[in-house]
């Protein structure tokens, strides 16, 4: 009797589990590719579904790629941040973590936003580089090889995950929290004041053995070492100011609108109040 109670609890608990995992996560039957602009074959976009479906499973961040020739009046930032929270797109949870690839047609725009982990995990160098690759294949009207590029690249950047960019994301506060230690608190890590007393330790051992050899030393040298026939002399000198020279230089500043930090990753926040990084390059 005890041991069918026993399986009964044990087969309702799995039952609510799955109820649980069918109701919140990532949907891999989710549509991933809205071609709005039909830039793209039916063929194509079934194989783009897949791909992006694959990636996203490899990456544990959603993967969408949109299509528009309508904008709606918006830039393309906006309307890709739009896009991304008004279907709730995310890997873990509903406007959780992802990255959305935007053809503005419209705007003549390529823009790629990123959200929740993703903000962090792909920086603003990282993205600029991506569009490096793709704007060349805009022009050429490869759209099918945008769309390819861009799922390979981001997710080789993306594969890592948040452990390696020190940090994780609170999914309770919609913010990427960093762990990186700051300046103080790397000189004062328990790790560092244990290496900073070692070494320490062993350089006043050191002086204390310089300084025990140098007493056991005979002195070699007495008061009359440094006087001529028994008499100390002084040379007067002097020093004159002449004159001052200035010497100035032009420094250039750098226009380059694309540059930006190797581990950098910008926010901001959405007109639906979530956060979201990105870049995007006209074509």
């Amino acid at each position: 009797m005890k041991r069918k109670r026993l399986f009964g609890k044990s087969m309702l608990c799995i039952l609510l589990l799955l109820v649980f995992f069918s109701l919140c996560g990532f949907d891999s039957e989710e549509q991933k590719v809205y071609d709005g602009a039909g830039l793209l074959s039916d063929q194509e976009e079934a194989q783009l579904q897949e791909l992006l479906v694959k990636k996203a499973q490899e990456t544990e961040q959603d993967f969408v790629i949109v299509t528009t020739d309508d904008n709606e009046g918006k830039s393309a930032r906006r309307y890709a941040d739009d896009f991304y929270d008004t279907h709730k797109f995310g890997y873990e949870k509903e406007n959780g973590s992802g990255v959305l690839l935007l053809l503005d047609m419209d705007g003549r725009e390529v823009y790629i936003s990123t959200a929740g982990t993703a903000i962090q995990n792909y920086t603003d160098a990282e993205i600029d580089s991506t569009l490096d690759a793709l704007i060349p294949l805009m022009k050429d009207k490869d759209y099918m090889g945008v769309c390819r590029t861009f799922i390979e690249d981001a997710g080789r950047r993306l594969t890592g995950g948040d452990e390696a960019q020190n940090g994780y994301y609170d999914a309770d506060s919609d913010r990427f929290v960093s762990t990186e230690l700051t300046g103080w608190q790397k000189v004062f890590a328990p790790s560092r004041i244990l290496l900073h007393l070692v070494v320490a330790f062993v350089l006043s051992g050191i002086i204390v053995m310089c300084i025990a050899h140098n007493r056991k030393t005979k002195m070699s040298v007495g008061s009359g070492t440094y006087l001529k026939d028994g008499q100390l002399g002084f040379r007067e000198r002097s020093d004159h100011f002449t004159h001052t020279t200035v010497v100035t230089r032009h420094i250039p500043r750098s226009d380059d609108s694309h540059s930006s930090g190797g581990g950098y990753s910008s926010s901001h926040t959405s007109s639906g109040g979530h956060s979201h990084g990105g870049g995007g390059r006209s074509f």
